[in-house]
């Protein structure tokens, strides 16, 4: 119930005639609104055995005309939830729209939430924006009211979204009327164990909530329909065969015979939970489309990174393999929970970064957002075959030079190849008079702790004898090719720092920060179109409170990144959004490793975004950034 008609129905129980001028100093409300408060709870009352009695000279108080449906509907009252936000109803509508599968008129949302009809009409926006995310869509017509369109595969994958996100109440009245949890997991048990069926280790409940919602929905003769499948369906024999297998059980041990349509969805379901790896010995189908597409995630990943991969062969088995249940997944809005996701956003960064940007060959090819946790899944493909990589990188060979001599120059040999063994081939240490006599020809650098007047063909760069975590840094930077010095803080130039930007959603402050950019430098005509392009196309808000957009593609001779902080969060795809790093990235294919790690690690610091947001400040973003870089040890 609405708070203010619970306040007032609570002060005029039991109570005599109350004036208006009383209700209004015991609801801290305006006249007007008390009466406007009167007469909907008198409409609430007349079909639930009382009225608002209303008397001149004294007031109102409350007539009780039939006790026991006054006291069903004040119980009724205590049970039902009421969402408090205009998100949680906008998901509590959705559903109710699918559940119902008819029309409601608007005027009867308002009484089922108690807000007015411009709150309800917001509302349907983002109940709209839901909807569409499994290709639904509302339908209007007059005097009739709003209708969900869509085919029924597309409804049941609706509502299981809905009963994860919007919490307990949802879950708890509409759960209910489903097959217990027991039974569907027995079920579901059976199938999988008599086949060897191997699925993801947590998402078994998962699939257990779509079996127990699609028996449901059958069984209220709402049914999936062959024409919502693909002629194409990537199905894989043992994902019919396990699906079959789980229809008998049901037919068995309830009497329900499932038609093809129905047993074709248990398939689905299957296949997208389905767990398959490289040394897995089984006849998978890995047809034309899927090697095309993971030829052009490895073609994208060249062109922006400049990462080859054309001869990893394990890191293509492993793309190839994961996609036979991908492409189910994207094909049909399926879910797959990623419980390690945080871990290897932190930890493997730029693998993280790379498949965010190779995830466009997905989402241009099946039309749909990548969802966070199946980039995380790629990025463990790509981390393994860049760990790979490094095992195979060039090692260089160094020659060291330490002024101290004997014992402490062994020490400063032993801890420099304890810090840097993976970038070493071979190590000569010796004094500064001795490097006029050496032979250079294998010699990549030399790296000393005293100047080096002599004439040498490498480069020299001096050291500290003791290396702390900033000159180990630095040098891991060295002897992987990248210059000393050459720190993320030149991709963030203080011209293109903007604090307090407005903007009432995405559009609006990306139309905003693009001008301001284009204000300062040379972009092309098209750019912002491809911003927009790729926010069509992929999620940008990975991270609460921050997003970062960019065009779908290299398009500037610079790689720069903008920073916009807005005066208030907006929703942006999933997340408030209220820092912006609008990343353009150039056509010079630089190598770009050291820029995500500390980028991302930054933008993933909560502590430190907050700061940012509160202090609004370029040199404190360049000291949170710098922090960043030294913690991400890059």
């Amino acid at each position: 119930m609405d708070p203010q008609i619970k306040l007032l129905l609570e002060n005029l129980y039991g109570e005599d005639f109350l004036k208006i001028g009383e209700l209004v100093r015991r609801l801290q409300v305006s006249e007007k609104t008390v009466r406007s408060l009167l007469n909907r709870l008198d409409e609430l009352l007349s079909e639930n055995g009382g009225e608002i009695q209303r008397r001149y000279g004294e007031g109102y108080r409350l007539q009780i005309h039939d006790q026991e449906a006054f006291d069903r509907f004040l119980e009724q009252q205590q049970k039902q939830y009421v969402p408090g936000t205009g998100e949680r109803r906008a998901q509590y509508m959705a559903a109710e729209l699918i559940l119902t599968g008819d029309f409601l008129k608007v005027e009867e949302l308002c009484d089922r939430f108690f807000v007015s009809r411009k709150t309800i009409t917001s509302d349907l926006k983002q109940t709209e924006r839901i909807l569409g995310m499994f290709d639904l869509t509302l339908e209007r017509r007059p005097r009739y009211g709003i209708q969900v369109k869509g085919g029924e595969f597309s409804c049941r994958q609706c509502l299981a979204f809905l009963l994860r996100r919007s919490g307990s109440h949802l879950y708890r009245d509409v759960s209910c009327q489903f097959m217990s949890e027991e039974q569907a997991a027995k079920i579901l048990a059976e199938a999988l164990n008599t086949g060897s069926y191997e699925i993801y280790d947590d998402e078994f409940s998962e699939l257990v909530l779509q079996f127990r919602l699609g028996l449901y929905r059958y069984q209220k003769k709402r049914m999936v329909e062959l024409a919502e499948f693909d002629d194409q369906d990537f199905l894989q024999e043992k994902d019919i065969a396990t699906a079959e297998r789980c229809a008998g059980i049901v037919e068995k041990s309830m009497g329900i015979v499932l038609p093809v349509a129905e047993i074709k969805y248990l398939a689905v379901q299957f296949s997208g939970k389905r767990s398959l790896y490289a040394d897995q010995k089984e006849n998978l189908v890995v047809d034309t489309e899927i090697n095309r597409l993971v030829n052009e995630i490895l073609d994208y990943v060249y062109e922006i990174f400049r990462l080859d991969f054309s001869r990893d062969f394990d890191l293509q088995t492993a793309l190839r393999m994961h996609m036979v249940s991908l492409r189910v997944r994207l094909k049909y809005h399926l879910p797959l929970k990623n419980s390690m996701i945080k871990e290897i956003r932190e930890i493997y960064s730029f693998s993280y970064a790379v498949v965010a940007q190779a995830a466009m060959v997905l989402a241009s090819h099946y039309h749909t957002m990548v969802p966070e946790a199946e980039i995380g899944y790629l990025a463990l493909c790509f981390a393994l075959a860049l760990e790979r990589r490094k095992k195979t990188r060039y090692r260089r060979n160094i020659v060291l030079v330490c002024a101290t001599g004997g014992g402490s120059a062994r020490l400063f040999e032993y801890r420099f190849k304890e810090c840097f063994e993976d970038y070493l081939n071979q190590v000569q240490v010796c004094s500064s008079r001795d490097l006029e006599k050496m032979d250079f020809t294998n010699i990549d650098c030399i790296f000393s702790t005293v100047p080096i007047t002599a004439h040498v063909p490498v480069p020299v760069y001096q050291v500290q004898y003791f290396l702390d975590s900033s000159h180990i840094r630095q040098v891991r930077s060295i002897l992987g090719d990248v210059k000393e010095g050459e720190g993320a803080a030149k991709y963030f130039p203080k011209d293109l720092f903007f604090a307090d930007l407005e903007g009432a959603d995405r559009k609006e402050v990306l139309e905003y920060l693009c001008t301001l950019v284009e204000q300062r430098r040379r972009l092309p005509d098209d750019f912002m179109d491809q911003v927009f392009k790729r926010e069509e196309m992929m999620q940008t808000d990975l991270i609460p409170m921050v997003a970062m957009p960019h065009p779908c593609r290299p398009m500037t001779e610079e790689t720069f990144v903008a920073v916009g902080i807005l005066k208030k969060p907006i929703y942006w795809h999933m997340n408030q959004v209220q820092v912006v790093f609008l990343l353009s990235i150039s056509n010079g294919k630089e190598d770009m490793e050291h820029f995500y790690k500390t980028t991302l690690g930054l933008m993933m610091n909560e502590d430190a975004i907050k700061r940012l947001i509160a202090e609004k400040n370029y040199q404190v973003f360049l000291e949170l950034l710098k922090e960043a870089e030294l913690q991400s040890g890059s």
